[in-house]
């Protein structure tokens, strides 16, 4: 599934944002994306990703960041939302599916959900077999739509394997209240996978399942987390 392109007014402040990101790591001299994933207990992915400025970074990356490089929580958390705010007064960008209404299993872009979207939990997936970590899932939440869907991104060593061997996804989120669940299984695409939403009542769960050649090799879900 692809990534849509966003208005270059959103692109210049989240670019902005990113460059004081990379110069807070800087600052703590020979600090890898390696060394920072160590402290943050988030991805080499998902780490370069918030400091490459192509997307908003989501703020619990942010935060985790910042904590790890010794910079000012408050301080930062105040720029995000600056940041956000600017790029939330740019003109919409509407998905190239076909609209749909806010409500249990409608895909997130075409809901209107992507736009806000924060992660607010994640869990590594790892082939406990072999002590690799494969890849996270990410319960993702859009407060303005009061929706949540779950997502999963591959790490560097699943692109590896999935070069080699054939690789299923499948990616879930959960709803305690009534057990409604929504999932998506396919191929692994080397991209991000996500499933439908629900909507955000009560204590949500995001899951996800690592296949190869047709066997469940790791799997995670977060905990249960209250949204809404």
């Amino acid at each position: 599934m692809g990534r849509p392109e966003k208005p270059i007014e959103i692109v210049d402040e989240v670019a902005a944002f990113a460059a004081e990101l990379r110069t807070l790591k800087a600052a703590q001299g020979s600090l890898t994306y390696r060394d920072l994933a160590a402290r943050t207990h988030y991805s080499r992915t998902t780490l370069a990703e918030a400091t490459a400025g192509k997307k908003p970074p989501s703020l619990p990356v942010v935060l985790a960041i910042v904590r790890a490089c010794g910079g000012d929580p408050g301080l930062w958390q105040a720029r995000w939302e600056k940041m956000r705010q600017r790029a939330a007064n740019t003109p919409i960008l509407l998905s190239a599916l076909p609209e749909q209404e806010v409500a249990d299993g409608s895909e997130p872009e075409a809901a209107g959900c992507g736009a806000d979207a924060t992660t607010a939990i994640a869990r590594k997936i790892a082939w406990h077999e072999r002590r690799l970590n494969l890849g996270q899932v990410e319960l993702r939440y859009s407060a303005r739509q009061g929706a949540a869907w779950a997502r999963f991104e591959g790490y560097g060593s699943l692109d590896h394997l999935a070069g080699q061997r054939q690789v299923v996804i499948e990616v879930a989120v959960v709803r305690e209240s009534d057990d409604r669940r929504t999932a998506v299984r396919e191929a692994y695409c080397f991209d991000y996978h996500w499933c439908d939403i629900l909507l955000s009542q009560g204590r949500l769960r995001a899951a996800a399942w690592i296949l190869v050649d047709d066997r469940v090799v790791a799997e995670s879900s977060t905990p249960w987390f209250a949204l809404g």
